[in-house]
């Protein structure tokens, strides 16, 4: 039996086990993203209209040309009275009339689909939302390539600075960039998953909540690095339904282990290529320390996965079989996604995004493709599904759909503060063409930049509005003093906690670590207490050291609490 609870700002999902209700999961009521501002019916048949006269059309026109290219009967065709309709409400827009449009105008059908109020780049960010209790393959799609997006400029032109520092002090806010010139600057393509919180064989090298980056690599590669011993290297692997990030070692010939370095009872035995897939290497994460919830997955350790057959999510399987192996995959029942749909609804201010369980089961057996817009949103955030793998599965052919963007004066597409770059940052461009700077050198360490992060980052470390002064460079850091930041590069700080409070953390994983000003102006970070107005830092790591006394506002003063930290794996 489950059932759903709002409490606060907080949706409680939970479930009863016999006397006692067992409270499964805790999503955010409120993000701190706002929703796309509605419009009057009349304003948006005025944009229809303009964006079909940059082409030349009437509706007259379009009407005909749905007729011609898919019939009248079907549910592609675009009505004559489209405008009267819109004007009145009683027009409300399906994915296959939008599809029409896309196909006949040649304007992407994600920019359409922003015209009507539907914003696909939702499905990546309330993804990243939900503490999913099993790991899960994320949606890392950019589906508006044009959109603007804030970006920086290099205050030094080399990449000079301290081992330890906020990041104000090596960039500054420079012109807006397309998301299109930032994303054709990568290199390689990566995976990106959510650690479920009963993923056992994650921790302690990933935390629950973590988000972590797959280098995806040949399986004779990754076998060949395997030995008897267990693998210093975290790999994700799909096993039957689950996905989970372990270590490996190898059993035989023919057959690996997956296993915990923490719980040495915890692993499983696996055939790669039979009953399971290994789909890459682990080699970075964001690990998040506000929600923390390290040790916690020792009570799951019984719960470990049997080998069954690999379930691959096929598109060419057909909408309901792709829908269905989908849900199995992120391991949810009806209920729980009826209640992440309401969750869902609220935030983005529509009831229509709501399903209820029954119509989730009925998704799943019936042959009538869906055409609620809302819906297919929803389904794509709930079961962790891309918007454009569910199109294909649907029968809608995306490789025909139009490949231009809408003009950004009738998309309402704003191009954020600056305007046009500075005669410093033009500068500063033209000599990172023959130099390297800290953000060039940060993108090519990096080899991608994970885009779709960007509007749920606020939520994911914890701050409501982030600066460059929330977000401290630790790369410099040659010896790290706490295992999880081993590997650092950024890190997020709570500024407003200004003394440590008294760690019950069970394990050194899950002890809050504080970034320190020291007086010469030097940063430290590490576990720290407050005892009788003496900072004392306890560093952890493989080398021995002794703890460090500061004296509070003398020798030492706390910048504030580390909520998240960027790091790549050794």
């Amino acid at each position: 039996m489950h059932s759903a609870l709002f409490c606060g700002r907080n949706l409680w999902i939970g479930r009863n086990s016999g006397h006692r209700h067992e409270f499964l999961l805790r999503v955010p009521r409120v993000a701190y993203i706002q929703p796309m501002p509605r419009e009057t019916a009349t304003q948006t048949a005025g944009r229809v209209r303009n964006i079909l006269s940059t082409r030349g059309l009437t509706l007259y026109q379009v009407s005909q040309r749905s007729a011609e290219i898919f019939g009248r009967s079907s549910l592609y065709f675009i009505p004559q009275r489209l405008y009267h309709e819109l004007e009145i409400g009683a027009f409300k827009p399906n994915i296959h009339q939008l599809a029409a449009l896309s196909r006949i105008s040649n304007y992407c059908l994600s920019d359409w689909l922003s015209v009507f109020g539907f914003r696909l780049d939702d499905i990546p960010r309330l993804q990243l939302l939900i503490p999913w209790r099993r790991t899960v393959l994320l949606d890392s799609s950019i589906y508006d390539r044009e959109q603007w997006v804030p970006w920086f400029a290099d205050r030094l032109s080399a990449f000079v600075g301290p081992p330890i520092g906020p990041l104000g002090q090596f960039l500054r806010r420079g012109s807006a960039r397309r998301a299109r010139e930032l994303l054709d600057v990568r290199k390689k393509r990566f995976l990106y998953v959510k650690v479920g919180q009963d993923d056992v064989f994650a921790f302690p090298t990933l935390s629950a909540g973590s988000i972590a980056r797959i280098a995806a690599m040949p399986v004779p590669d990754l076998l060949a690095t395997l030995g008897p011993g267990t693998s210093k290297n975290l790999f994700l692997v799909e096993n039957g339904f689950s996905l989970n990030c372990g270590h490996l070692r190898r059993t035989n010939k023919n057959r690996v282990a997956l296993c915990s370095t923490h719980f040495p009872f915890t692993q499983v035995e696996l055939a790669p290529g039979d009953s399971a897939r290994i789909l890459g290497l682990v080699d970075a994460e964001i690990r998040p320390f506000e929600a923390q919830r390290g040790s916690t997955n020792a009570q799951a350790s019984s719960d470990v996965p049997k080998a069954i057959a690999a379930a691959t999510v096929d598109p060419r399987a057909g909408l309901r079989q792709f829908v269905r192996m989908s849900r199995m995959r992120v391991g949810i029942s009806f209920r729980e996604a009826s209640a992440l749909s309401r969750w869902i609804a609220r935030l983005l201010g529509d009831k229509m995004y709501f399903a209820a369980s029954g119509t989730l089961s009925d998704y799943e057996n019936v042959t009538s493709p869906l055409r609620h817009i809302q819906k297919i949103i929803s389904m794509c955030v709930l079961y962790c599904m891309d918007f454009w793998s569910f199109l294909r599965a649907a029968g809608i052919s995306v490789d025909f759909l139009g490949g231009n963007p809408v003009p950004d004066e009738l998309l309402q597409r704003i191009r954020p503060y600056p305007m046009q770059p500075s005669e410093d940052e033009s500068r500063l461009r033209h000599f990172s063409e023959h130099s390297v700077g800290f953000l060039s050198s940060l993108m090519e360490k990096w080899e991608e930049l994970p885009l779709f992060l960007r509007t749920a980052l606020p939520e994911i470390v914890g701050l409501k509005s982030l600066s460059l002064s929330d977000i401290f460079w630790i790369g410099g850091n040659q010896n790290p003093l706490h295992p999880s930041l081993v590997g650092g590069a950024l890190l997020s700080v709570n500024r407003r906690v200004k003394a440590p409070a008294r760690s019950m953390a069970p394990t050194v994983w899950d002890q809050p670590l504080y970034i320190l000003l020291l007086r010469g102006g030097d940063y430290l970070c590490g576990p720290c207490e407050l005892r009788r107005g003496v900072l004392i830092v306890h560093p952890h790591s493989e080398a021995p050291h002794n703890s460090i006394q500061l004296r509070n506002g003398i020798d030492a003063e706390i910048i504030g609490r580390v909520t998240a930290v960027l790091r790549r794996l050794p």
